[in-house]
């Protein structure tokens, strides 16, 4: 059995603190014995106000030690790695399984994804809906696809 101690904060304040993140990350699509997996690894940096950023340089290991206890912090950094995820693997990726950390670096606070997630070959040969004459997605008024 595992526990978790999680508190929370206001969302707003964490989307400006990662709105200013810089984001780095690497991965690549396996061949494993039940189909393909992603495995790769986000590293986000929050940085100290010092440094162009939003943290008070003074208060980096309380930042550190809240982030990975907030939902709104977690959810925030997890759903930067399941982007960068999507954007590397070779085709749609299912439910993303991502382990968090978070740790003070010269520069700001560290944040690091380590993600895990099916890829969905069968749904890469799918069409997404109408194209344009140029091959691009057009949308109706309410957002549907035209």
């Amino acid at each position: 059995m595992r526990k978790v101690e999680l508190w929370q904060s206001s969302d707003y304040r964490w989307r400006e603190l990662f709105e200013g993140a810089d984001v780095m990350s690497e991965g690549a699509t396996r061949d494993e014995p039940d189909g393909q997996t992603y495995y790769g690894s986000t590293s986000i940096l929050l940085p100290f106000s010092s440094r162009g950023g939003l943290i008070p340089d003074d208060q980096g290991e309380q930042v550190a030690r809240l982030l990975t206890r907030d939902p709104h912090a977690r959810l925030r950094a997890t759903r930067i790695a399941r982007l960068e995820a999507q954007v590397r693997s070779a085709a749609p990726i299912g439910r993303v399984r991502c382990e968090l950390g978070a740790s003070l670096a010269t520069h700001g606070v560290q944040v690091s994804v380590e993600v895990e997630a099916r890829v969905h070959k069968e749904l890469a040969d799918r069409p997404r809906g109408p194209r344009s004459a140029t091959g691009a997605t057009t949308k109706t008024k309410r957002g549907a696809h035209a």
